[in-house]
């Protein structure tokens, strides 16, 4: 953001970056987590539409698809450019840093990505929102973003091979690259003030919703995995929340601190990106994946492997030919600092050290690991269940009435036997109950165990006060009720 804010009005980072925090973490600081879930996704779609246009403009400047991608170097079509000769941007390189470090920790260690998995239904939608994310999300939001700078270079060489501006624009002219995405778009537009404002506000928008998200999820690991079982273990919800506005104040306070160390840097925004991150993160994602696959693992090990992987990632700054075994394929160190490999080195360093320390340390027993490791996903169930899952799939019910009924216990329902038989369901079952509205998407549910009631009619579902109040359900609002195992 504060490199959208120079390109555009010309301010200084170290001024308008300082100016954005406050904005942002006032916001987070008394919207909170669901408000920024949905920012998030009306947001994105902002920008997909932004880029867009964006995307749409550029062509119809270049006149039309076969213009710009004839205009476009041979080099900027294929698919892995630069695959080892370019320190500064090689493919060979990205793929470790990027492909796998990065996406690993973006899917599997990003709190605020993990909260939006927590917000899913059941694991088989959680499953289908990965497959989305990796299968339309990701692949769509690269072109949407990278488009622009496919056009910006059209554009460019269009210009210089026929001596001139394109008939009806203006001469374009990139001398910080960190801009191109700005200058493309407002001249591509015609300079037309309100469709390139459009197309800024998405752009600020999703930006500030990853802000939101990241400093949300910072607090909100702060309180529940430090603050309220460290300190205050026994505290209101109301206490909870104003810690919580207090470290998404100070949250934001180091992030904003943490600028002032980035706007030194030099080199591409990648490279500056990657001397941050990829001395920390190689070393816990290995830990994190060794956790999961491998039951033998030990606490030990993921201690001494995190510290000790972290410690030795952060000498070859000092050191960069430690990692010259590893990088002899591409053509580095530049200026003798690894930019990509470096994350390679880390996550075989830290794997080397928590498979040898397990060897020789105590590993836990297989009946205190359950649910801990991805090959005792069903016996996770079984405990959250308190029961045996139960895998038949059965119908969606809706429009149910809700029933009130004060001797139920708080988290459970009861179904006529034919809405049971309906649902494939056993008493104990889970059951996922929403309001009606399909455009709340899940806003106002729960998840409850379900019992059979003979008394009950057909179309109603019976609860307590309670459990309606925790489901946010309003009175005389039906509900959609499902088996979720």
């Amino acid at each position: 953001i504060g490199v959208a804010m120079e390109g555009m009005f010309g301010f200084r980072q170290l001024y308008s970056v300082p100016l954005l925090a406050a904005f942002l973490g006032a916001y987070v600081t008394f919207g909170g987590q669901t408000a920024v879930i949905f920012t998030d996704l009306f947001q994105g779609i902002m920008l997909y539409i932004a880029g867009g246009i964006a995307i749409l403009a550029g062509i119809y400047a270049l006149g039309g698809l076969t213009e710009w991608w004839e205009w476009l170097p041979l080099t900027h079509r294929l698919p892995f450019v630069h695959l080892t000769d370019n320190p500064k941007f090689n493919t060979a390189g990205l793929f470790w840093g990027e492909a796998l470090a990065g996406s690993i920790a973006y899917t599997f260690m990003n709190q605020g990505f993990i909260m939006r998995y927590l917000t899913i239904k059941s694991v088989d939608e959680g499953r289908k929102a990965g497959f989305f994310n990796v299968l339309v999300t990701l692949p769509l939001a690269a072109v949407i973003v990278g488009a622009v700078g496919w056009i910006g270079k059209s554009l460019v060489v269009k210009q210089m091979a026929t001596g001139g501006a394109l008939q009806g624009y203006n001469f374009v002219e990139i001398h910080n690259t960190f801009h191109t995405f700005i200058i493309v778009c407002w001249e591509t537009v015609h300079q037309i003030p309100w469709i390139f404002g459009f197309i800024i506000a998405a752009l600020m928008a999703a930006l500030m919703s990853t802000i939101d998200t990241l400093i949300n999820a910072c607090a909100a690991i702060g309180i529940y995995d430090l603050y309220k079982p460290l300190y205050k273990p026994e505290a209101s919800d109301e206490h909870y929340l104003k810690a919580a506005r207090i470290a998404s104040i100070i949250t934001t306070l180091i992030g904003t601190l943490l600028v002032i160390w980035f706007n030194q840097q030099q080199g591409s925004l990648m490279s500056i990106h990657y001397k941050g991150i990829m001395i920390i993160i190689p070393a816990i994602v290995t830990t994190i994946f060794l956790g999961a696959f491998w039951r033998k693992f030990t606490p030990i090990a993921a201690c001494v492997s995190m510290i000790l992987g972290s410690i030795i990632t952060v000498l070859t700054v000092w050191y960069p030919s430690v990692i010259d075994g590893l990088a002899w394929f591409v053509s580095g160190p530049e200026n003798g600092v690894y930019i990509y490999l470096r994350a390679l080195f880390g996550m075989g360093v830290t794997a080397v050290i928590g498979i040898v320390t397990s060897f020789f340390t105590q590993p836990k027993k297989d009946e205190d690991i359950v649910g801990l490791t991805i090959d005792t996903l069903n016996e996770s169930m079984k405990i959250y269940k308190g029961g045996e899952p139960n895998f038949e799939v059965g119908e969606k019910i809706k429009s149910m009435k809700i029933a009130i009924d004060n001797q139920l216990a708080l988290d459970v329902i009861q179904l006529s036997p034919h809405s049971m038989q309906r649902l494939k369901a056993k008493d104990g079952d889970m059951i996922y109950f929403a309001d009606s509205r399909w455009y709340l998407g899940g806003l106002r549910s729960e998840h409850v165990k379900a019992y059979v009631n003979q008394q009950l009619k057909d179309d109603e579902v019976l609860m307590s006060e309670k459990t309606r109040e925790e489901a946010y359900m309003l009175e005389g609002r039906t509900v959609d009720v499902e088996k979720i195992f």
